[in-house]
């Protein structure tokens, strides 16, 4: 099963730990490249109107991307298991809702949404099949998917390398940036681990959604995915 499954209390609680100091961290491993990133993401809905779920918001990095790039928006539904992270997130109020639940069962109305973004959130997925159907019930026919996450290179030698960046590199960039909190960067690296090959998650999204591109990045370390619901 692709997801966390047992592992998924323990990424949960590492992300309640660093919450207060999020978009530094992502900054760091990302080399400065996260925001330009998730406004890729932002521009692949197509400047979608109506309404939009975050999956995945956290602080809400995310969600300001998708309202500077969809200025036809009427709301951005801001969904995220931790409460404490949906507090910390300085967006406008009157544009956003923000809802506490999980990927696999989210209580949010079949049919209801326009478009979805998940930004380096999809790998937290207890279930990723669960995760991607539920994504699916609550999309209306002819919505747009935006997804922004690690990828797992198919070659083997880009697969090293990215994997020597997750485990090594990114704690020691985040550790000298940011002290000893920043040796929290290695937590990402179970979650990498448990992600499968970028060309069975894209087939995987496929068995979903329809119209899926994806551009690689990074040595083929970073993928952005758009696809649609019908």
């Amino acid at each position: 099963m692709p997801g966390l499954g047992k592992n998924w209390w323990r990424v949960i609680r590492a992300l309640d730990r660093l919450s207060h100091f999020y978009d530094e961290l992502n900054s760091v491993i990302s080399l400065g490249r996260d925001k330009e990133l998730r406004r890729a993401v932002a521009r692949n809905l197509g400047n979608v109107c109506g309404v939009v779920l975050d999956a995945g918001a956290g602080n809400g990095a995310m969600t300001k991307a998708v309202l500077a790039e969809n200025p036809r928006l009427s709301l951005v539904v801001m969904l995220d298991f931790l409460p404490g992270m949906l507090k910390k997130a300085d967006v406008e109020r009157s544009l956003c809702e923000r809802v506490v639940g999980v990927f696999e069962a989210m209580p949010i109305r079949s049919g209801s949404v326009d478009g979805v973004v998940m930004a380096f959130s999809l790998r937290d997925a207890y279930d990723v099949y669960a995760a991607l159907q539920n994504v699916k019930r609550v999309m209306k026919e002819g919505g747009r998917l935006g997804i922004l996450e690690l990828g797992k290179p198919d070659c083997a030698l880009k697969r090293l390398l990215v994997s020597l960046y997750w485990k090594l590199i990114s704690p020691m960039l985040a550790f000298l940036k940011l002290g000893r909190k920043g040796l929290l960067a290695y937590e990402i690296y179970p979650t990498y681990m448990k992600m499968p090959k970028n060309r069975v998650l894209v087939e995987t999204i496929k068995t979903f959604f329809e119209n899926v591109s994806v551009e690689k990045r990074m040595l083929d370390g970073v993928l952005l995915i758009s696809a649609s619901h019908g």
